[in-house]
């Protein structure tokens, strides 16, 4: 198993969708629920200064009866609370060359489900759990042999 099998730059996205902390959260919601992702880095200029996940804007979100019956589904609260009031500051974050197992350690000591990217300070990317789940089913032949055939 080559060694860039199991680090950063191979699982992150590196498409990223960002907001700015000064957007109403209804921009942010918008573009979680556009795009189907639960993390938001949150960057100023080239800067990166919080991630939001689903879990920071889930009181936030329309009531399912307003869905289903087409009502307007915003919240005032939604539209007039900025994501920098609800972001967590200071993200914890990795670079490309961290291996998989410490971004998993940290996301499962922490109970995040992701890790902004830095190559420096420059936002380069975001790995998920969900990332590092896709890893291990790509690689489960491999690591299932290696574990009964622990000589090889």
């Amino acid at each position: 198993m080559s060694d860039n099998k199991w680090q950063v730059s191979r699982w992150m996205s590196r498409e990223l969708k960002t907001v700015g902390p000064k957007a109403p959260l209804v921009d942010a919601f918008e573009q979680m629920r556009e795009h189907r992702i639960r993390h938001l880095p949150v960057v100023e200029g080239r800067k990166l200064v919080g991630i939001l996940s689903d879990r920071d804007v889930r009181e936030f979100y329309p009531q399912r009866e307003h869905l289903r019956s087409g009502q307007s589904v915003f919240s005032e609260r939604l539209m007039t609370t900025l994501v920098s009031e609800v972001m967590a500051k200071n993200p914890i974050t990795v670079h490309s060359g961290t291996r998989l197992r410490e971004v998993a350690e940290t996301l499962c000591r922490e109970k995040i489900g992701a890790l902004p990217v830095l190559d420096g300070q420059r936002l380069v990317g975001i790995i998920t759990a969900e990332d590092v789940l896709w890893a291990l089913v790509e690689n489960f032949d491999a690591i299932e042999e290696a574990l009964e055939n622990p000589a090889l």
